[in-house]
């Protein structure tokens, strides 16, 4: 019975190994998850006319999303991840701390990786790294009652407006394969990222987002 055991193992392991999905040069993946985006905030001051010590803060917003990767090479790709815009809500911090939301903006980063794949094309477990330029476009900015409150009592809404930025973003992954063409990907990534927000008062906050975006998904390859 032991020896029968030890057999099926590794006749179940053998199998295994070849109906690992590959992941090999001319590969196509397509997949399809949920990702977090969380800001990593520090705030400069807003300009006069402010309380002293008046900042910002980003929440964190999640969203449905996906990606296409082709294997350039069994351990080149290039990554294209996908997503639908995420919303945040921008927040009262230092001496306004206590407002709570003045605003809200959408969210639609743009990236292209370039991704090393360590080990080998049929491994089951595939660790990645990655980087690549990307592009932080804002957009739907809207300001609340609290932000003309505060900047513009009595007066029209105060309207605000996020720039968007050129950086560039690090990430770290990994894929998991269920059977010949089904995986599982999950991954961390960094962006290094500053922007600038303004106000129809004609005030200005700079701020430091960086954002962390983590997330996980379903792909299949063909």
């Amino acid at each position: 019975m032991k020896h029968q055991l030890k057999f099926a193992f590794a006749a179940t392991l053998v199998v295994l190994a070849h109906t690992a999905c590959a992941q090999s040069a001319g590969d196509w993946m397509v997949r399809g998850g949920y990702s977090t985006i969380a800001p990593q905030v520090s705030s400069g001051n807003l300009t006069a006319p402010s309380l002293s010590g008046t900042k910002g803060g980003v929440d964190s917003a999640s969203q449905v999303g996906g990606g296409l990767t082709y294997m350039y090479t069994d351990n080149l790709s290039v990554d294209l991840p996908v997503f639908l815009p995420f919303k945040h809500n921008l927040n009262g911090a230092g001496a306004i701390a206590g407002v709570g939301k003045i605003g809200e903006v959408s969210a639609l980063p743009a990236t292209i990786f370039l991704q090393y794949r360590f080990l080998e094309p049929h491994s089951t477990f595939r660790p990645y790294v990655g980087i690549g330029p990307t592009y932080a476009y804002f957009f739907n900015e809207t300001g609340s009652g609290a932000l003309t409150a505060m900047t513009n009592p009595g007066g029209t809404p105060t309207t605000l407006k996020v720039d968007s930025q050129w950086t560039y973003t690090v990430q770290i992954g990994a894929t998991f394969a269920f059977n010949e063409h089904w995986f599982a990907d999950v991954f961390y990534a960094n962006t290094p990222l500053k922007t600038k927000e303004s106000l129809s008062t004609g005030q200005t906050l700079d701020i430091t987002l960086d954002p962390t975006t983590y997330g996980i998904a379903i792909g299949y390859k063909f």
